[in-house]
């Protein structure tokens, strides 16, 4: 017998091991002991793996979502009272009250930044945060130097303009880079500060 002629027998008997496997009425031993194997490794490797990868993805989501949303929040409550502060302190109007609710929004700022500490997977997430409470201290104390002060001349009140606008200012960068780090936990891919700052064309 040929090579050729054995090579056209075989065919039929492959075809004819086909059919009889799906047509048969029990599914052959080793077949369904392979197919319980592989089930099994899927169960009990693949599976794990992959729930564990969509569960750390989302505790990394809602880390964001939460964070983002509650520090957003309370920087805005701060920035908006700062300058109604800074205002009545020009003024010459009672801000105790007011000091008060920002030294208590400064509080829990900080509070939370200390809290997104180990979140973060580089320098610059600790960085940033300990920069906007830098920033923070630095608003508070242009208040509380000039309190009690008489601001009255043009001269006065330029200089004390300034140093408001020169503190506030100092907020601007180390908040956008702590905004950035924590979307970067979330795997967002934000741009970086420096591209969000750079003066439009």
């Amino acid at each position: 017998m040929t090579v050729l002629e054995a090579t056209k027998e075989a065919k039929p008997r492959r075809r004819d091991a086909v059919r009889t496997f799906l047509v048969a009425d029990r599914t052959p031993m080793w077949f369904t002991a392979a197919a319980l194997l592989a089930g099994a490794a899927g169960t009990y490797f693949i599976a794990p793996q992959v729930n564990a990868k969509f569960e750390a993805q989302k505790i990394k989501t809602d880390f964001v979502i939460r964070n983002y949303s509650d520090l957003r929040t309370k920087m805005e409550d701060f920035q908006g009272l700062y300058g109604v502060v800074a205002q009545k302190l020009a003024a010459g109007q009672d801000v105790q009250a007011d000091v008060f609710r920002l030294q208590e929004i400064m509080g829990r700022v900080s509070a939370q930044n200390l809290s997104l500490l180990p979140m973060f997977s580089t320098e610059n997430g600790p960085k940033s945060a300990a920069g906007v409470n830098t920033a923070m201290n630095g608003m508070m104390a242009v208040i509380f130097s000039n309190a009690g002060k008489k601001i009255e001349t043009p001269e006065e009140v330029a200089t004390y303009n300034s140093e408001v606008l020169k503190a506030t200012q100092q907020l601007v960068v180390p908040l956008l880079e702590l905004y950035v780090r924590i979307g970067e936990v979330g795997q967002l891919k934000p741009t970086e500060k420096d591209t969000d700052l750079q003066p439009s064309r």
